[in-house]
């Protein structure tokens, strides 16, 4: 049974969308709860999330290099909960925002993984 390139990509193309939107909330949401708390100023609500917007142009756009970076930074989220983490920074949000990050960073590899396997089958 063989599979087929197309739908492949689209499919990790959901998945990449679904994680970006997962993190993105939960960024958010530990922002806005870390400000509620007074563990953290608005800046670093809008410090932690910047990254991942301005990857957004990329992920509408559904730029193969951009993704190949959105898989780098994927990789930066997790390392920063596992920082946090390593701190005693131990919640609920913390860990679901590096299986997010990691969800994201291995949705974004399988959709450059595909989409070249796709670019090269087309040309």
């Amino acid at each position: 049974m063989s599979r087929d390139p197309a739908a492949a990509v689209g499919k990790a193309r959901r998945y990449v969308r679904l994680a970006y939107a997962a993190l993105l909330a939960l960024l958010v949401v530990s922002g806005i709860w870390h400000y509620v708390e007074g563990h953290a100023d608005a800046a670093a609500l809008v410090v932690r999330a910047l990254p991942l917007i301005l990857f957004l142009p990329t992920l509408l756009l559904e730029r193969r290099r951009g993704h190949i970076w959105l898989t780098a930074l994927g990789v930066l989220y997790v390392v920063q909960g596992m920082l946090i983490v390593s701190k005693g920074g131990y919640s609920v949000l913390v860990f679901a925002e590096i299986a997010a990050a990691g969800a994201l960073s291995a949705a974004a590899f399988y959709y450059v993984r595909g989409r070249g396997r796709l670019d090269r089958s087309a040309s």
